[in-house]
This record gives C-alpha cells, structure tokens and sequence, in this order.
C-alpha cells in the first residue's frame, strides 16, 4: 500500500477528518474491517472528537472569563462618571464590583469545569492506550518478559496519568502514541507498497 494523503497528514497533523480519510482509503484497498488498524483508528478519531470539542469550549470559556475582567472597570468607570452623592456612588460601585466580581468567578469555573473534562478525556486515553500499546508490543517483541512489558508501558503511558504533566503535553503525548500505533500497524503494507513501486 502506497502512503495516502490521509495517512502523511494523520502522521503530521491528525484531525477526525484525516482519519476518516485514511479509514476510507484503507478499506478501498481491500484491508479487512476485522483488523486491529481500525480499533486504533477509531480510538484516535474519539480522542481528537472530543479533544477539539473541549478545547474549543475550553478557549471560549477563557474569552468569556476575559471579557467579564474587563466588564468590571466598565462598570466601575460608569458607576464613577454618574452624578450623585459621594455615600450612594460608593454603594453602587461596591455592589456593581461585587456583581461583576461573581460574574467573573461564575465564568472562571466554567474554564475549570473545562479543563476537568479534558482532564478525565486523557486519562481516559490513557485506560485505551494501556492495552493497545501491550498488543503491539507483544506482536512485535513476544519475548519481553510480562514484569518488564509492564514497566515499559507504565512509563509511556504515566504521563498520560499524572497531574503535574500539562494538558497540552499529555495531548500531544496521546496523539505521538497513537501515530506510533498506527505506523506499526501499517509499516508492512507501507514498506511493500513502496517496494513495489
């Protein structure tokens, strides 16, 4: 099988579109709807799914929480350039402050609320990736002892599981493993395709 399109962007820059591209070509060229390539396949399209759909959400969030910040000195400025007695400005601007203030932290946990559900999406990517990095593994090195194929593949997926790793870092973490997968499973029909050719 020669490279497709679809598989060279999914190798430098995956989207669900490029995967259902390369889904597409694969099965167009005769691969068996049974193979584990499609499992990944799959895995990697919900993972990118949902990695997009929050982050978009996420970014939006941070917008909003922005834009409130800033809703606060309009409010301020406002309350300030009203004419009234010096008592009666003094409490609108408090109580305008202490408004925006709550709009502020309301938006704020919506970023969080965020970042929680892209959180749990990588640990969840993490619980998937375990047993389809230990198939490839022991398809390709049958040998490794059980104790050290275990060690091997806490350590790749780990950072996938920790909290001191940032979000970015354990995404693109995720989407190399899943590359890494899906070349493996490929690089024969890869290899003869060029061979051939």
């Amino acid at each position: 099988m020669m490279p497709t399109s679809a598989l060279r962007q999914v190798l430098t820059s995956p989207t669900p579109d490029a995967l259902w591209d390369l889904r597409a070509d694969l099965l167009e060229r005769g691969k068996d709807p049974g193979d584990a390539i499609f499992e990944i396949i799959d895995e990697f399209h919900g993972f990118l799914e949902s990695f997009t759909t929050l982050t978009s959400s996420r970014d939006l969030n941070h917008l909003a929480s922005k834009l409130d910040i800033s809703a606060i000195g309009g409010v301020l400025v406002e309350q300030l350039l009203e004419r009234s007695d010096h008592g009666d400005m003094a409490m609108r601007i408090l109580t305008g402050g202490i408004s925006e203030g709550l709009m502020v932290l309301a938006s704020r946990q919506y970023v969080r609320a965020a970042e929680g559900e892209l959180s749990s999406l990588l640990r969840e990517v993490a619980w998937v990736l375990y047993p389809l990095v230990w198939r490839w593994t022991t398809a390709a090195n049958p040998d490794l002892a059980l104790e050290a194929r275990r060690d091997l593949i806490d350590r790749v997926i780990a950072a996938l599981r920790d909290d001191d790793v940032s979000l970015t870092a354990k995404a693109v973490l995720a989407g190399r493993i899943f590359q890494i997968l899906l070349l493996a499973h490929l690089s024969d029909d890869v290899a003869g395709g060029s061979r051939s050719s």
